[in-house]
């Protein structure tokens, strides 16, 4: 009679609570896996970093698609992974091929990597197809081993995820939205309409920027500018919106005589317009790198070279010299020396910086938005299932959402207060739960947030640090009785509230 009455009120709260999960996790996981080397000690070929907390998770996994160095994905709102591309091919949820989705990138060099993936910093992206949430646009790079590695073409992939059973089909293939020669790397922005996606390349041993605009009626060319650099740019890597979308950074590293000419621009960006502005360059030090990556609130631009880590402060005059040597390589042998690489801030607070070879662990800046040696660069922190070989995933900010207020905010959503409440959008699954549950919400641009949860005596049972531009946590209470909790979410900005049941297993 007990357990009946127990699976009955269980019903009762399910019908009470349950919601449908709201989740913001399109930029939670990093896949890794070089060409079919197994790591000697695990044996696993492939692995994935999920970034649904604040203590990363790291496991193994069997999905059949390797990587060198080019790697764009998308999971859905729940974080579970959508698709994935390494240059070569789309890979599906399931591990396996998507319904047309090999044969990217068509051409001989791409045709003799097999299907191991390109060797191309930020070399493709996954953005959400402007006005249909069905929809995914893979853009990426063709790769060329002619003169100088430069790419002379960009592509865009159409993806329907309502198709094959769910697992997602190409509809569109190889369709060339740019043809001039450019440097690798590809960069996006929302914008400032909420809507729409600012894509930016770098044209080939040049200081020019080209920008494009992709929206509901396709993608076209907006501005080309040139900035009075010295134009010694070639095979340029990892260009980078800021989380805010108001900066911009590459870094360029390239022979000049006996040396390295290893240099970062910085530059300020207008979401409305598309246009670049008061750019800075500075010569980083004679050393290779490829490497840069913003803090999460942005005051901050991390330069990356193979032996040392730089900070620049990104709101300053002087951005020469507020340069500051974070870390510098301590030697450390994982397979192969874990030098610095590729960078990216990922959706846990944290940066991530892989190595210049086959590697099986991580550097981690542990606090990047702290200045100076404050930051904590963790070296070789982060040990991996499986290797990765100068790994970087292309992430841009999924939501950053539109800019309230501006001339271009003029979408659907005319109307709303610029200064209404926030929506964090809090959603909680499962609820009820045993006390293992998954929280998603949205914080303000640029602010971090604090999880708070409380008893119906009001005492605090729980808390965590949320930091900017995080949107999902797995949660693991402590054994705690039965009843009704409140979660709230609190900032700068205000706060919001979701109950929460948990009932006994």
């Amino acid at each position: 009679m007990r357990a009946t009455f127990k699976i009955i009120f269980s019903l009762l709260l399910l019908l009470q609570f349950n919601e449908e999960i709201n989740a913001q996790g399109k930029a939670h996981q990093f896949l890794f896996g070089y060409n079919n080397q197994p790591d000697p000690l695990t044996t696993a070929l492939r692995g994935r970093m999920l970034f649904d907390t604040s203590n990363l998770n790291v496991i193994p996994d069997s999905f059949s698609m390797a990587f060198r160095q080019t790697q764009g994905n998308i999971s859905n709102e729940q974080g579970n992974l959508l698709f994935a591309s390494n240059g070569v091919y789309i890979m599906n949820a399931t591990g396996s091929i998507m319904l047309n989705g090999g044969g990217l990138n068509p051409g001989p060099a791409v045709s003799g990597l097999g299907t191991y993936g390109l060797p191309i910093p930020f070399g493709n992206i996954v953005l959400p197809f402007p006005g249909d949430t069905n929809k995914y646009i893979l853009f990426h790079h063709s790769f060329d081993y002619v003169g100088n590695l430069a790419s002379y073409a960009l592509f865009m992939t159409v993806v329907d995820m309502t198709l094959d059973n769910g697992k997602g089909a190409v509809i569109s293939k190889n369709v060339v939205v740019n043809s001039d020669s450019c440097d690798w790397g590809i960069a996006a922005c929302q914008h400032a309409n909420g809507r729409d996606w600012w894509i930016t390349i770098p044209k080939f041993k040049n200081d020019t920027l080209i920008t494009l605009l992709c929206s509901p009626s396709g993608v076209i060319e907006t501005n080309r500018q040139s900035f009075g650099f010295p134009s010694t740019i070639g095979n340029a890597g990892c260009p980078m919106f800021s989380p805010d979308g108001n900066k911009f950074s590459i870094v360029t590293s390239v022979p000049y005589g006996s040396v390295y000419k290893h240099d970062v621009r910085l530059y300020d960006f207008d979401r409305c317009s598309g246009i670049f502005s008061n750019a800075k360059i500075d010569s980083i030090d004679n050393q290779v790198g490829f490497g840069a990556t913003f803090s999460p609130n942005g005051k901050y631009l991390y330069a990356i070279s193979l032996g040392d880590i730089y900070q620049y402060q990104t709101d300053t005059f002087d951005f020469h010299g507020s340069k500051k040597k974070v870390a510098t390589y301590d030697g450390f042998v994982s397979l192969s020396q874990t030098i610095f690489w590729s960078a990216f801030l990922a959706a846990n607070g944290k940066i991530y910086i892989s190595s210049g070879g086959p590697v099986i662990d991580l550097t981690c800046i542990e606090y990047p938005n702290n200045p100076d040696t404050l930051c904590f660069v963790n070296q070789h922190s982060v040990h991996l299932p499986a290797w990765c070989n100068r790994g970087s995933v292309n992430h841009p900010n999924y939501y950053l959402g539109r800019l309230q207020g501006s001339p271009c905010d003029t979408l659907s959503w005319v109307g709303v207060e610029e200064n209404a409440l926030h929506d964090f959008k809090i959603g909680l699954s499962p609820n009820p739960s045993t006390g293992s549950f998954k929280i998603i919400y949205l914080l303000p641009s640029n602010e971090s947030g604090e999880l708070l949860i409380y008893n119906l005596m009001g005492q605090i049972i729980y808390r965590q640090t949320l930091p900017e531009w995080t949107t999902l946590q797995n949660i693991q209470l402590p054994n705690v009785p039965s009843g009704i909790y409140q979660c709230t979410i609190k900032c700068k900005s205000g706060s919001a509230t979701k109950k929460l049941m948990v009932v006994g297993e």
